[in-house]
């Protein structure tokens, strides 16, 4: 007996640091941003595909995720499926540190991946959760323009908005 193995199709990404990753059809095609490609041009050749605002760490994670994805979709659609999707989704949050998820979500919006992109939203989200005024800033990078007068005015106005907030992770 003669065990058949099955060719897929094998396409090039290549990412705003210059590196190339071979990936599955199926992984390509979960990105929007690819499957659109391929919609308009048919014929494309075996050229890479340039995602110029997806860094090779990014896109790395991006793929292992979307293999996690499809190796789950392929499984029975139980809730137990479900629910290790779902904790296999929190414990890829989980490992990735502030700047790389920021550029996760950007990846995820270029890649138009709206299931990860909203996964990775919601991730951000409940890290600033009852955070404090300036933990958020440090998290999105932005710079008070407030003098330390008017910060307190708005402070002294708005009391209620800053009680019981977590400490700060950093």
């Amino acid at each position: 007996m003669s065990t058949a193995t099955v060719k897929t199709k094998k396409i090039t990404l290549r990412t705003a640091d210059n590196h190339d990753f071979e990936v599955d059809e199926a992984i390509a095609m979960e990105f929007g941003t690819v499957r659109t490609f391929f919609d308009d041009n048919p014929d494309a050749s075996d050229e890479p595909i340039p995602l110029l605002n997806v860094s090779s760490k990014c896109l790395s994670t991006i793929i292992e995720y979307c293999q996690s994805l499809l190796a789950f979709r392929a499984r029975d659609s139980s809730s137990s499926v479900e629910d290790e999707a779902k904790a296999y989704d929190e414990e890829l949050v989980k490992n990735q540190d502030n700047e790389l998820l920021k550029e996760m979500i950007l990846a995820a919006n270029y890649l138009n991946m709206k299931d990860l992109l909203d996964m990775l939203n919601q991730a951000v989200a409940d890290r600033i959760k009852n955070k404090s005024v300036e933990y958020v800033r440090r998290f999105f990078g932005i710079e008070n323009d407030y003098s330390p007068e008017e910060e307190a005015e708005v402070r002294a106005q708005n009391e209620w908005a800053f009680e019981g907030v977590d400490p700060d992770d950093d």
